[in-house]
């Protein structure tokens, strides 16, 4: 008998290219995570013996209509009992060898490279002023509107921090600064909820609908060119700066010495929204080490620079891609913190501006005029927005160029648009 083949497919009805089944073939699987493919275990010689066993098995079965043997005494054990040992041996072995796969790093999948090049396309879309907007001043910032009537009427001032923010741990952080909004505009505020995603708070600003919000550094230029975004202030350290690094991590015993050590290995992203976890990792990798997606190493996304600091500390991924401030907080001694010595930093980038805040390029003028004085002499030290940013040495809003500040961010954005360009 040809040997049976036991296929371990984390995902039966996945688009990923699999061997099709053939005669004598088992699939055994799972919908746990489609990230990993289809694993091809060859047991012939014991799946023989268990089709053997499971034969004599039935041959064991008394015959009908015949006259009973002469009695003998009773054999001590029996096939079918052993066929059941035998076949419990089997999934069990079946499920240390899929334990192992899942534990085991697989290429990265088709349809995520087209996720990336779908991506690359769309944002290739964003690199300039949409249409509709002007930038008479060349400060590639929306001018207002020069019609009175385009102008917003805000009512009620609506607040939101990045999109994606759980809304209620971000209302509670920001209350003190709300507070601050609504005394020096004379204006109720509120928490804008609906801003659950990037994508929501883009559309949102664009419609008008949210008025003094703010985007991680990644975003911002997409934001600008799309929605009408005028970038105002960063939190920044007692000195006015404010700046931060992408950081390439891995496990500290780790043999990965340099980032070309990281060909073939994988590399644990946050996200193509994020700057420092995604976009200019992408860039640096191939720029500065000649590295491809999917050529030269593979990639999974994490979500949040917490996790993925996390999951390569206990050896999830061979490195990962994460932003040095939000690195500096997530180590240290506390109990859902990570331990210093667990990690090892191989590279560090050049210095991005963090998140910015902002309000849309059409609020009224004079409404503008008192948001940003709120900025200008708002203070972290002693209210809810310090109690985030004390591990931070951040303890003030400082105002940004977007023009100056954005350029290399903008320079990121589209290297990434050819990125794929050589493959």
């Amino acid at each position: 008998m040809d040997s049976i083949s036991v296929h371990l497919s984390r995902n039966p009805l996945s688009r990923f290219s699999s061997p099709q089944p053939t005669t004598g073939d088992i699939f055994i699987a799972s919908s746990f995570d489609p990230r990993i493919g289809p694993v091809k275990m060859r047991i012939g010689v014991v799946a023989q013996f268990f089709f053997l066993c499971w034969s004599m098995s039935a041959t064991n079965e008394p015959p009908q209509n015949q006259t009973p043997p002469a009695p003998v005494a009773p054999a001590k054990g029996s096939s079918w009992k052993f066929t059941i040992a035998l076949i419990v041996l089997l999934m069990v072995g079946a499920g240390g060898w899929y334990a192992y796969v899942s534990s085991t790093a697989m290429p990265t999948p088709p349809d995520e490279l087209q996720g990336l090049k779908t991506y690359i396309t769309n944002l290739a879309k964003t690199q300039k002023l949409a249409d509709g907007f002007t930038d008479e001043n060349g400060d590639l910032v929306a001018d207002p509107p020069k019609d009175p009537a385009k102008f917003l009427k805000v009512d009620e001032i609506s607040f939101s921090l990045v999109g994606g923010e759980k809304p209620e741990t971000a209302q509670g952080e920001w209350q003190d600064f709300m507070d601050a909004l609504a005394k020096g505009t004379g204006k109720k505020v509120k928490y804008l909820t609906e801003a659950n995603s990037v994508q929501d708070q883009v559309r949102l600003l664009g419609e008008g609908k949210l008025h003094v919000t703010a985007f991680n550094t990644g975003q911002v230029s997409t934001a600008v060119n799309t929605a009408g975004f005028v970038p105002m202030f960063c939190p920044a350290d007692g000195n006015g700066n404010f700046a931060y690094q992408m950081e390439i991590l891995v496990p500290a015993g780790s043999s990965v010495q340099k980032p070309e050590d990281l060909k073939g290995k994988n590399i644990g992203l946050v996200a193509l929204s994020s700057n420092s976890g995604g976009k200019a990792p992408l860039v640096i990798f191939k720029d500065k080490f000649g590295m491809l997606p999917g050529r030269d190493y593979r990639y999974t996304f994490t979500g949040e620079h917490e996790r993925a600091i996390k999951d390569v500390a206990i050896g999830r991924y061979d490195a990962v891609c994460v932003a040095s401030d939000i690195l500096t907080r997530t180590l240290g001694p506390g109990e859902k913190q990570v331990k210093p010595e667990a990690v090892r930093s191989i590279y560090k980038s050049e210095s991005f501006p963090p998140l910015c805040f902002g309000v849309p390029y059409n609020l009224p003028p004079e409404l503008a005029t008192k948001v940003k004085q709120i900025f200008t002499e708002f203070s972290f030290v002693g209210n809810s927005v310090g109690r985030v940013y004390q591990t931070r040495g951040q303890v003030k809003f400082a105002p940004v160029d977007y023009k100056t500040d954005w350029k290399l961010i903008r320079e990121v954005d589209d290297s990434l648009t050819k990125l794929l360009d050589s493959k």
